[in-house]
């Protein structure tokens, strides 16, 4: 008899972080569902992957009275399909799939801490958060952390349960496709025209992919460019991602000859081909894949020193990691690449090998040991 497996996250679209995860478990005789927001790109994802979605009225927000509506969907989601095993991550899913796991009687509660949401927070909410992840661990049996330093911060204060807690591999909760982020993958016709889109041609090209917003420190990234480029008149800023920022940095940047903002693409591969260096300036992260998609790439990576960040990259090896909302050590390690093309090239010859340990069938065969456990 096939194991009903009930995976989860929050809002629509944040089903990509399982992307081709529910698919492999379905190979491999899982019966596969999907719980998270009823949204329209969640139906897409569940086709795609061959599973089912089971929808719920949820936001990443805290409502106490909506909260307590989508507690009693999932619920009842539960009661339905009377899972073998939950495994949720994202907050909002975590705190209220893992409750409602255990309401229900499910023996196999798993919680995927994807990040730590309290530590951009300040005050009460940040108390109140600690408190709500403290209450996941507690009611989950088993807990994967995407990231050493996500478990050392949650062990640091409190939160973390040793006898609960997990990590796959060097991290990661779905790894990456290494196959598809290699650069003799990519379409050379549709390469050169976007080189021709954006004007790149004899340019450095700095590259970011995430949303494009204060946490991410998008805001420090435009203004060291912006120093930058004072002096090094042919590096070009390229955005990629949705934006959540405010108007005034819009307007700055839709307004700058040198940086250009494009839309979140499904082809991340095809846009980081046009990189030469890539950069993740975030405040925080679980276990961010988009530095390992770059690193197969072959491209050297600047990133901070946030909690998951740091473990996205060997310092000094296949990158360099400043300290976090540090602008001054941001542009240092920027300015390093420019400088140096031969520490560019070795760094993201590096990164290839780096990469390889990220591959996605290794963190799935990961997480279906933690499954049998």
């Amino acid at each position: 008899m096939k194991k009903k497996l009930i995976l989860g996250v929050t809002l629509g679209g944040s089903s990509r972080l399982l992307d081709g995860q529910a698919s492999y478990f379905k190979e491999l005789g899982y019966e596969v569902y999907l719980i998270s927001q009823d949204h329209f790109k969640e139906p897409i994802f569940c086709e795609r992957e061959g599973i089912i979605h089971l929808p719920v009225n949820i936001d990443n927000k805290i409502n106490p009275f909506k909260d307590i509506l989508t507690f009693f969907q999932i619920v009842k989601h539960f009661r339905k399909i009377k899972p073998d095993i939950v495994n949720v991550g994202t907050f909002k899913m975590g705190l209220l799939g893992i409750s409602a796991a255990y309401f229900c009687g499910i023996k196999n509660r798993i919680y995927t801490c994807r990040g730590l949401r309290f530590e951009t927070e300040q005050g009460l909410f940040r108390k109140t958060l600690v408190f709500f992840d403290r209450l996941i661990v507690l009611l989950a049996n088993k807990v994967i952390y995407v990231s050493p330093s996500t478990l050392k911060v949650s062990t640091e204060l409190g939160i973390a349960n040793s006898s609960k807690s997990y990590i796959i591999g060097n991290g990661s909760s779905n790894g990456v496709d290494i196959e598809r982020f290699q650069l003799n993958n990519i379409d050379s016709d549709n390469r050169k025209g976007l080189v021709e889109k954006y004007k790149l041609e004899d340019k450095l090209v700095i590259g970011f992919v995430g949303r494009v917003s204060r946490d991410k420190g998008v805001y420090e990234l435009v203004k060291v460019f912006t120093d930058l480029q004072k002096t090094y008149y042919n590096i070009h800023l390229l955005l990629m991602g949705h934006t959540d920022c405010s108007k005034e940095t819009l307007d700055f940047i839709s307004q700058h000859t040198s940086i250009d903002h494009i839309p979140f693409q499904d082809d991340v591969a095809l846009y980081m081909s046009l990189f030469d260096i890539f950069v993740m300036s975030s405040w925080r992260e679980g276990f961010p894949n988009v530095p390992i998609q770059a690193a197969a790439m072959g491209l050297p990576v600047v990133i901070s020193d946030a909690t998951g960040c740091v473990d996205a990259v060997q310092d000094n090896v296949n990158g360099l990691i400043y300290k976090c909302k540090n602008k001054e050590k941001l542009k240092s390690a920027i300015k390093y690449y420019i400088l140096n093309e031969n520490k560019r090239k070795e760094h993201g010859e590096n990164g290839i090998i780096w990469a390889k340990s990220f591959g996605q069938t290794k963190i799935w065969n990961g997480i279906n040991d933690i499954y049998k456990l």
